[in-house]
């Protein structure tokens, strides 16, 4: 009768084991590179891009209001992204300068650009503020459309980005805003 007992539990046992392990399956982040950089988020959290609307839903003018230093872009930059289904380019400027990134799309919310991974971790219902970041926590951004940048939507990215494990303390802000 014991052995019959010790099968139940273990079997009862199992739907929380697999939701677990699904769990850890959806990072898919590895440990951060030390001779790549500061890591600004901790890889153990879970991670996940956004799947709300469709890469053209982010093309347009975007100001980026915070990033965290050395990424791919500064707070203060501005960024004009015109995307496709599978990809497209993204035209980054600041301090006198302009550069172009191939951007591919890599699965919903998930692209690569420059050779570096670019998640949406959120964007709200009208696609005035996102919050961007690397699973390995490299680098991270706030954007908002120029004009459109609203107190509620800044704190609510930055609360995304906390919840996926980033250090918020460590976000450059734009100078102004």
């Amino acid at each position: 009768m014991t052995a019959i007992a010790s099968l139940r539990r273990s079997c009862s046992a199992m739907p929380a084991f697999a939701a677990l392990l699904w769990l850890a399956a959806c990072g898919g982040a590895k440990a951060p590179d030390p001779a790549a950089g500061p890591a600004f988020r901790d890889t153990t959290a879970p991670i996940a891009s956004s799947l709300r609307g469709a890469a053209p839903d982010l093309n347009g003018d975007w100001l980026v209001a915070a990033a965290y230093p050395g990424g791919p872009v500064r707070a203060g930059e501005r960024m004009t992204l015109e995307l496709e289904a599978g990809g497209g380019v993204a035209r980054i400027t600041g301090g006198g300068a302009a550069r172009l990134l191939p951007v591919v799309a890599q699965g919903r919310g998930r692209f690569e650009a420059g050779g570096a991974p670019w998640w949406l971790l959120w964007a709200d219902d009208g696609f005035r503020t996102a919050a961007f970041g690397a699973p390995d926590g490299a680098h991270g951004w706030i954007m908002h459309r120029p004009g459109q940048a609203a107190a509620d939507r800044a704190r609510a990215a930055r609360e995304m980005l906390d919840f996926n494990g980033y250090d918020t303390g460590a976000l450059e802000a734009a100078r102004g805003g």
